[in-house]
This record gives C-alpha cells, structure tokens and sequence, in this order.
C-alpha cells in the first residue's frame, strides 16, 4: 500500500496551504506529500507555476496541466481531483489523507477512481502549534502592529469631549461618535502598514456583554468600551490579538471591581503559562477567582453571564489554532504561541476583557504584547 496525503485549496484562505506553499495563491491548487519519500509536492496552473519554482517551500513544483492531459487520456472527470488522481496513480498511490474540510466532491471523485480517502480531523501540520523563530519574528511584528492601531483608538477616544447627552463627540466635526468611528480609526491605521483588519470589535455598554458583538451603537462615557484587534500582515499572513477595555471619563465603582477583578485574573493566567502545563488547569484557577470575587458564571433570565469563554487559543497562520486554554486539556509547549484573554460580562453592564499574547517557554512566558494595561481615558 502506498499512501499520500492530498490537499487541494487556495493558500490565500486556507493555512494549511501557505504553511507548506510560503506563497498567497488566490485559486485552489493541488498539494501531495508521497509518505514514503516525505517530500512534498505542488501542481501549478501556468499561472502560477514560475512564480512557485522561485518562492514557494515546496520539495518539487510542477505545471498542472501536464497532468491535466494525462487525466484527460484515461477518461477521468475535468477538475482538480481528476489532476491530482493522474499524478497519484503515477506513483502508485491508493491510500490518501485529506484534512477534514476536503470538498465532498473532490473526494467523491477519487473514490470513484478507485482511491481510499481517509480524513484527518484538525490540521495536517500539527508541528504548526510549535513556531519556528522566524515565525514567532512574525507574529511579535503583527503584534507591535496590533499595539500601534490601540494606541490610535486610545488617542481617538482621548481627543473626544463628553456631550450632556454622556455620548462622545468628535473634537473635528462634532458629531457624536459611533462605535465604527473608532474602528475606522483603527482599521485606517492597519491598512495603510500593510494588515489587514478583521472585524474589529469596538463594543461600548450592553453591546459588550457579548464577547464577539463589533459595536455599532453610540459611545457612551463612563460605560465599558471592549476594544479587540486582531489584523493579520498581508506580506505573511500571520496574524496579531490583543483587547483592551476602557471608560472614557470616570468609571463607577462596580466597574473598576469588575475590571480590577479581570487584570488580576489575566494575571494568575499569565504567571500559569510555561512549557508542560495544562490549559485546563490555567482556566480553572481564574474562574475559581473570579467566582471567589463574586463574578459567578452561569444563565440568567436565559443569558450567559460570567467568564463563558476559554481563556486562550493559539495564534499563526490561523487567527483560532491549537492549542487552546480552556476546558479543553490541551498541555502548553514551548514555541507555542497562545493569547491569555479572560473576560466578565453581565447583560444590563457590559463586559469587561483583556487579552495579550504570549510564547510559551520552559519556565514562564515571554509577553509580545508589550502595551500598558489603564482603565479610564481622561
């Protein structure tokens, strides 16, 4: 039996595809690694081809449409299955291991080409969740980035005055500000440095009592502002995370316990993390805190309220990766690279979260966030 795994996507939106091809390829290609020779190798459109002989990480890169014929000749369907079953067939291949979210019709052909398909849950490279140096090079860089575009949200909402109404008013054109307001602000900022944003979360008052609402109401003094970045660099593809949350004005006095209550929690996070230690257990101790605190988790008039989410995931090429901090046992290694982003949030208050990413090293971390941790913009 000679077994291969396949990939067949467009590294543009697929990880997996541009940790092994190094280059941003808007159209599905085909990927094939031969076991036996553990080498990889990548089927180009006339396209791409040349470009792929002198950037991609390939082992070997060859036109696809000489295989395209080949397919052709024996009657196989047109598509890039049928290329990818001429090549495998080539060498002899019947056993194949495609990533779980391998098209359903791809894999109907090659089945019915005579090939066993075995799909593998989660990445193809597990070997990503430990980053190689110039990746961690990557990822600190998207996050000094990421710092940068903060720092012009803090200066945005520091520059706005407070009308009677409690809603912000630009210092320019004196409208009153709305949550994109403040991500135009950000999001201007990455794009014109080369990231592209995503989504950026800019939740003021009960918007934020859900972690992933992006805000689109007015912003409001003396509520909680979530504000949560996370651009990915265009040149490499490796993304930045960090949350900050903030009250422009005066906080009141449940709100600074609140947001007291999740910095020491992040805190007990961030002391926890170092190689061999189990996500779980990290999780635990800060919900144990925050419970100790008063904070309960739990459903209330049918909403979630409390710390819901995990404490962590991993950051690379994906924004969500492994390994994760959470009720999930999954143990920490170093070169991981994690976030630590705990977070409180009660409907008629808001939500209160701080997130900063770290890599795991033997005995501790080592923060690429590198940005202050305040409360009240003045």
């Amino acid at each position: 039996m000679t077994t291969a795994k396949l990939m067949i996507s467009a590294s543009e939106h697929d990880a997996d595809m541009l940790y092994i091809s190094r280059m941003f390829v808007p159209d599905a290609f085909i990927a094939i690694e031969l076991e036996q020779e553990k080498q990889w190798h990548g089927l180009f459109s006339p396209l791409e081809v040349d470009r792929a002989k002198k950037e991609s990480g390939f082992d070997y890169v060859h036109l696809d449409s000489i295989w395209r014929n080949k397919a052709d000749e024996s009657h196989y369907p047109p598509s890039l299955a049928a290329t990818a079953a001429a090549f495998l067939k080539a060498h002899a291949v019947t056993h194949i291991t495609v990533p779980g979210s391998f098209p359903l019709m791809y894999a109907d052909t090659l089945r019915e080409l005579g090939f066993h398909i075995t799909a593998q849950q989660g990445s193809l490279f597990p070997q990503r969740a430990i980053k190689e140096d110039f990746e961690i090079k990557q990822l600190a860089r998207a996050e000094r980035l990421t710092k940068q575009a903060m720092m012009q949200a803090e200066n945005f909402l520091a520059a706005c005055s407070i009308g009677d109404d409690n809603i912000l008013r630009h210092p320019e054109h004196h409208k009153k500000v709305k949550a994109k307001d403040v991500r135009a602000s950000i999001e201007t900022f990455l794009i014109g440095h080369g990231a592209m944003p995503a989504h950026t979360i800019v939740a003021c008052g009960h918007e934020g009592a859900d972690p992933h609402n992006i805000g689109s109401g007015f912003i409001r003094a003396h509520q909680p502002i979530i504000i949560d970045i996370f651009p990915r660099l265009l040149d490499s593809g490796y993304w930045g995370d960090m949350t900050r949350s903030y009250v422009k004005g005066k906080a009141p006095s449940h709100i600074k316990k609140m947001y007291n209550t999740v910095r020491q929690g992040q805190q007990i996070g961030l002391d926890m993390v170092q190689d061999g230690v189990h996500g779980q257990h990290i999780h635990q101790a800060i919900l144990s805190y925050f419970e100790s605190q008063g904070f309960k988790t739990g459903i209330q008039r049918g909403k979630q309220t409390g710390f819901f989410h995990g404490t962590g995931h991993g950051v690379g090429l994906d924004i969500h990766e492994s390994p994760r901090i959470s009720v999930r046992d999954d143990i920490l290694k170093t070169h991981q690279v994690v976030t630590v982003e705990p977070g409180l949030y009660y409907p008629k208050i808001g939500g209160i979260r701080l997130e900063d990413m770290v890599v795991v090293l033997k005995d501790g971390c080592r923060n690429l966030t590198k940005h202050k941790r305040h409360l009240e913009i003045g």
